[in-house]
This record gives structure tokens, C-alpha cells and sequence, in this order.
């Protein structure tokens, strides 16, 4: 018979209003029993929407007081070790002691093997199974958290672990149960993959890295906004402007025109004095969206830069039609004022 974990695909936010009918004290510690003071720990409350992150003394050691003698959620998180989640029940007018011990994803893995939540039996694949969906379980709540760097061991270790079981199940039922696992792992770590790489210059090996997994995402899925999303970024990054253009259409397919998108590209194209790179964007969004108005004030802007001045004026003046009381009324009107577009016809 061949047990593994199901995968935690959701973590409910489970917060709490505080009264002083009961505590909670514990201490943390590593697997060698040294204190982890460097963890972080939250309680959430199940049935009503509360949640507080408590302090950790440097002896790995935290309280909280005058909670109500009802069920919460411990979360505690570490750099370098595997999540703890864990549900209590406040005693009343007591206190509730926990001693927890963090566990490094390897032995979470083993853990939970050793803890029969995972049985192998004549199946050299369950054993991955078992700690591939164990690893996954725990990133899942650093994930949600966008906690990406954090979660990313984890889902490595899911996705490796979970890859190989698939290779290895015997189990034509149960090779079934792994590969339909898998789809899901495989997209998480691509995203996080992503969102890590793209939050660091020095870590851009990992976007490449992720993006044949999320084409696959994509292919499987063309609706895949979160993929495609960063399919997307991913190609502005590379400057691959072909890859642009096709996952920008696909996009706009999905969601349709966006001139917000345009005219923020045309901003920073602005900021940056690329003038000419940021009146094609604004030109985009006022195709897009012919009453944008502030597309049309920054263009008369870059107009001035070029010192195009009908241009300057013309687009000032629909700014003002479009947008009177606007934010830029009053730099407008008093750039109108100036005799040099004054005057010009």
C-alpha cells in the first residue's frame, strides 16, 4: 500500500481578536537544539480574521498572552530551514507550552517518512513522492506570502524530488498521481524562479532557467496569465523584441488594451531622456485610449524637447480639453501663456 501527503495547493489567511483568557509560550530550536532566534513566527486565528507576528528572543524563546481559548495557526519560518505550520488550541485561563524543532527541507523529507506519513512499499518512487510533496507543502505558505526566496529551496526540492518519482514509480496508477503533481510544482518553481531572478541583477541565470517551463505552462494553458506575465518580462530583459511583440499580443488578446501600460513604458522612457522611445509609447496609448489626458500633456512635453512647438501647443491644449482641473492644468496653462507657443498658429 503506497501513502504520500496530497499537496497543499491553497493556505487559508486565518487571523484572531484578542482577549485575556489564555497564553501561548514556546521555544524554538534547530534539530541540534541550538536556539533559531533569527525565526519568525505568526499566529492566526481560525474562525475570524486576526493575525500577529511574535517577537523571538535571542534564546529562541516567545510569548503572547490574552488570547481566547480558541483554534489558531502557528507559522514559524526560518532561513535555511523548512516552514512549521501547525494547529492549537488556546487553553482557557492556562498557558499552552510548545517546544518546536525546525527542520532543514532535507529532514522534513526524511521526517516524514520516518513519521509514517509516507510508507514505501516495493516502489523506489514513493519515497520521492513523499518528500517532494512534504517539500512542497511547506513552501506553499512562503509562496502565498510571495516569500520567493525562501520558498525557492523548497520547490526545488518538490520539483526534483517529484520528477524523479515519476521516472521511478512503478505504479501506473500512482506514476498517474505524481505527473498531475508535478504540472503543478513544475509552474510554481517557474514563477518563483522567476520572481527571484528578476528581483536580482546577479541572479538573471535563473530566468533562463524558468522560462522553458513556463512556455510549457503556456502551451498547456494559453490563459496562463501568470506565466505570460513573465514570459513577457522575461523578453523585455533579453531584449528579444520578436518574443515581445508575440507575448504582448497574446496579451493584449487576453485582457485587451491597456494605454496604462504605454503610457507608464512611455514615463520611464521619459525619465530616462529617451524621448524618442517615450512619444511611440505615448502615441500607443492615446491610440489605445484617445481621451488618456495624461498622455497627451507628457507628449507635448517631449514635443518641447524637440522644439516642435505647434506640436507642444496642440497637445497642451487637448490635455486641457480632456482634462481641465487636471494635475497638469495649471503647467499647461501657464506654458500656453509663454508668447513662443502664444503665438504660434
Amino acid at each position: 500500500m503506497r501513502i504520500v501527503p496530497a499537496l497543499v495547493l491553497t493556505l487559508a489567511v486565518l487571523p484572531l481578536v484578542a482577549d485575556s483568557t489564555g497564553r501561548i509560550s514556546g521555544k524554538i530550536t534547530g534539530k541540534d537544539g541550538k536556539p533559531v532566534s533569527s525565526a519568525k513566527v505568526s499566529i492566526k486565528r481560525v474562525d475570524i480574521n486576526w493575525t500577529k507576528e511574535l517577537k523571538v528572543s535571542d534564546k529562541g524563546t516567545f510569548m503572547q498572552v490574552g488570547l481566547d481559548p480558541k483554534e489558531f495557526d502557528i507559522q514559524v519560518s526560518a532561513e535555511g530551514f523548512a516552514s512549521h505550520i501547525e494547529r492549537v488550541k488556546i487553553p482557557l485561563g492556562d498557558v499552552l507550552i510548545k517546544e518546536i524543532v525546525l527542520l532543514t527541507p532535507a529532514e522534513a523529507g526524511k521526517a516524514a517518512i520516518a513519521s509514517g506519513k509516507a510508507v514505501v512499499v516495493d516502489d523506489p518512487g514513493a519515497s520521492l513522492d513523499s518528500t517532494g510533496s512534504e517539500a512542497f507543502n511547506q513552501a506553499v505558505a512562503l509562496y502565498n506570502e510571495k516569500k520567493y526566496t525562501e520558498a525557492l529551496p523548497l520547490v526545488e526540492l518538490a520539483y526534483q524530488s517529484l520528477k524523479e518519482s515519476a521516472e521511478k514509480t512503478m505504479d501506473e496508477t500512482a506514476k498517474a498521481d505524481v505527473e498531475k503533481k508535478l504540472i503543478t510544482v513544475e509552474r510554481t518553481y517557474a514563477v518563483t524562479l522567476f520572481e527571484v531572478g528578476s528581483a536580482s541583477e546577479s541572479k538573471q541565470d535563473l530566468l533562463a532557467k524558468a522560462k522553458p517551463m513556463l512556455e510549457k505552462s503556456l502551451a498547456s494553458n494559453a490563459k496562463d496569465t501568470r506565466s505570460l506575465d513573465a514570459l513577457l518580462k522575461i523578453a523585455k530583459t533579453q531584449k528579444d523584441k520578436e518574443a515581445e511583440k508575440k507575448y504582448q499580443a497574446m496579451v493584449d488578446a487576453i485582457l485587451g488594451p491597456r494605454p496604462e501600460l504605454a503610457y507608464n513604458e512611455g514615463v520611464n522612457a521619459y525619465n530616462a531622456g529617451h524621448m524618442k522611445v517615450a512619444k511611440e509609447h505615448f502615441l500607443k496609448a492615446i491610440e489605445m485610449d484617445a481621451k488618456f489626458p495624461d498622455s497627451y500633456f507628457l507628449l507635448g512635453m517631449v514635443e518641447y524637447a524637440e522644439n516642435n512647438l505647434k506640436g507642444t501647443k496642440s497637445r497642451l491644449l487637448k490635455y486641457l480639453e480632456l482634462a481641465p482641473n487636471g494635475k497638469e492644468a495649471a503647467t499647461a496653462k501657464e506654458m500656453l501663456k509663454d508668447p513662443s507657443l502664444k503665438n504660434v498658429k
